[in-house]
Order: C-alpha cells, then structure tokens, then sequence
C-alpha cells in the first residue's frame, strides 16, 4: 500500500510552481502560486480566484475572476481576464418575499471592440407588473450597453468588479419605473476569438452517426 503513497508525493515533487500575475485590469501583481509538470501544460489554463485574494478587502469574498494563461516567461505566468461571477449565496440573501428577481443577459461590445456578454439581475422593492418587469429589463440593458460602449474594457470591468457600475445603474433607475432594492452585474464573460473558432470546427465536422441500413 505504501508503493502508491510514494508515487504521488513523487509526481507533486515533479512538479514546478509558476507565479500567476494578475493582468493589467486588476493591477499586474503577483496573486498567486499554480503548479504545472511545465510550461505547455499551464499555457491557457484558466484559474479561478477570488477577488479579495487579489485585492486584500474581504468585501470582495463573494466575487470570483476567471483568469487564462496566455504566456509564461521565468516561471511567471501571465493571465488575461476573461470574466467574473458573484456567488449564488450572496444574491440569495438579497431576494426576500413580496420582490421581484429579474435577470438579464445580454451582449455588449466595449469603446475598444471588447465582445462580452454581461448577466445583470434588477431587484425590486415589491412585486411589479409583466409590463413593469419588461421595461426595467429593457432599460437596464440599454443603459449598460450604452456605457460599455462608452469605455473601454478595462475601465468597465474595473467599474463592475468595484460596485461602481451597478451603483450608476440603481442611482438611474431606482424609482423612475418602480422602486428598487438593488442591482447587481452578477456574471460577465469574454467572448474569445477561439470560441468561433471551435464552433465553426464543430459544424464542419462530419456526423459520427452511422447511415441507416437500405
């Protein structure tokens, strides 16, 4: 039983360690150490981090940011952002009986021709009317759209990551329509070059499934 113990401390031992640099929107300081058998194998990996590891404030514990690999030089890797998410469990504690949970998902293209897709939810103070629902949804996402397109991307993302974009946003809408209890940017996400590129191969790709017999 000790044979495979020592094989796996072995195979960590083999292992090197790479700094992970954060990318320039969140400052291009070192956040933390990943492990990888070598360079090939951590190139486009994406981590997972949350975001008070990279800025120290625990007011940040429920934002996770996804970072990917795209170049590693003198064991440092170097991460570009591709997204961010809240944690479910802080959403939960902010919708109570009697209110309205609205999500929108939509894409937006920042002053610098970032694609990106942002989901938003809008909560009301009380429970508002299918036609209210649709107008606040409609309202949030010109307005969002407008100010991506307004800034570029890492100016946005800096706004969205720090609460000043959903503070924007409650400030204009908040009883214009129907009072509100908050907004909140809960999810956004890069949409990559590779990603068409994927699913272009996708559709090309000739069907597994066998021809039916004569």
């Amino acid at each position: 039983m000790a044979a495979p113990v020592a094989k796996k401390v072995e195979g960590w031992k083999a292992k090197k360690w790479y700094q992970l640099v954060a990318p320039k929107v969140l400052g291009e300081g070192d956040i933390a150490l990943i492990p990888a058998s070598d360079d090939e194998h951590i190139i486009n990996r994406i981590i997972k981090i949350p975001l008070k590891e990279i800025t120290r404030d625990m007011s940040h514990a429920y934002t996770n940011v996804f970072l990917r690999v795209y170049e590693v030089r003198e064991k440092k890797a170097y991460s570009k952002y591709i997204g961010h998410e809240i944690a479910r469990e802080l959403i939960g504690t902010m919708v109570r009986r009697k209110r309205d949970a609205l999500l929108v998902v939509f894409p937006a293209k920042s002053k610098d021709g970032i694609d990106f897709t942002i989901k938003a939810i809008i909560i009301t103070q009380n429970q508002c009317s299918g036609r209210q629902k649709t107008t606040l949804r409609k309202a949030l996402i010109k307005m969002l759209q407008e100010k991506a397109a307004s800034e570029d991307f890492g100016q946005f993302i800096q706004e969205v990551l720090f609460g000043k974009a959903s503070a924007e946003m409650f400030e204009k809408l908040d009883g214009i329509i129907v009072p509100l209890k908050r907004i909140e940017i809960k999810k956004t996400e890069l949409y990559e070059e590779f990603d068409v590129e994927e699913k272009k191969a996708e559709e090309a790709a000739p069907s597994e499934t066998a021809p039916a017999s004569a």
